[in-house]
């Protein structure tokens, strides 16, 4: 993120954040009804950041180092198995999300939903020319270390908050907790998981596209482009899981900040790297 940019965006998170704060439930309790868009996105939701770090580790496996074996076998076993792990995590949490909504879906969807997101993966990873094989790996080891601490974060502060889904009181008018309130249950509960929002927090993570014209030239004119389509996709998916009444709307605002402050750290280490070279 720009500092202009950065200053908007985290501006207009902590201006909705202290509206949520006192409107919460009343906006869960007339908007949570489930509708057809919010189940689509929330199956889909999740897909695009779990493809642009699969494509950080098709580029380590394809611009891995010929100089070195060890580092060209490292490189290999390293990238090639992360690729096949979230290929196949991206492909069960998929199928899950269409059980929830469908009922009865074939397992078989499961290895069909990795190999298309893995396809799509290396197509973009195969879409970098080589002389920007140095940059491409900059890109990789972000979108992989911004990926896992996503994660890591994310099932901390769920567990540690134990905040209850909206969908899943029985009474929400004595059993709502504001969002700063901490309730730990000692262990992860996911009807206890309301705080913050994974889902908002992974589709943050289409973040990531704005690195992508620094690799891959025919983006290089395209960056309004993908900012808008970066901060819509955050939007419509936040805004679908309140739909659900899996998250409330400050959950879904803090999901992407926490996302977008994770992006930011990480890629000032590494980026900044690059400018003192």
């Amino acid at each position: 993120m720009e500092k202009k940019e950065r200053k908007i965006v985290f501006g207009i998170a902590l201006l909705m954040l202290l509206i949520f704060t006192f409107t919460d439930l009343q906006i869960s309790l007339a908007i949570a009804k489930k509708p057809f868009f919010a189940r689509v996105l929330e199956v889909v939701g999740e897909i695009p950041f779990t493809v642009l770090a699969l494509a950080g580790c098709a580029m380590i496996v394809r611009f891995r180092n010929r100089e070195s074996m060890a580092k060209k076998i490292l490189a290999v076993l390293g990238g090639g198995m992360l690729f096949v792990l979230f290929s196949v995590t991206g492909g069960l949490m998929t199928w899950n999300y269409l059980r929830d909504n469908l009922g009865a879906v074939p397992k078989a969807l499961i290895p069909v939903i990795g190999i298309l997101m893995a396809g799509t993966a290396v197509w973009i990873a195969c879409k970098v020319p080589k002389e920007k094989r140095k940059a491409s790996l900059r890109y990789a080891a972000t979108a992989l270390i911004y990926f896992i601490l996503v994660l890591i974060v994310m099932n901390s502060i769920k567990t540690v908050w134990g905040r209850m889904r909206f969908r899943e009181m029985t009474d929400p008018v004595h059993e709502f907790t504001r969002w700063y309130q901490i309730c730990g249950r000692g262990s992860f509960d996911n009807a206890y998981a309301s705080f913050p929002s994974g889902h908002s927090m992974n589709s943050a993570g289409v973040i990531l596209m704005l690195l992508l014209p620094d690799i891959i030239p025919a983006l290089q004119d395209k960056k309004k482009i993908l900012r808008i389509c970066t901060y819509g996709w955050c939007i419509i998916v936040g805004a679908s899981r309140v739909f659900m009444g899996a998250h409330f709307a400050s959950d879904v605002t803090v999901g992407i900040v926490l996302s977008f402050v994770l992006f930011d750290l990480t890629s000032m280490v590494l980026y900044k790297r690059k400018k003192e070279e």
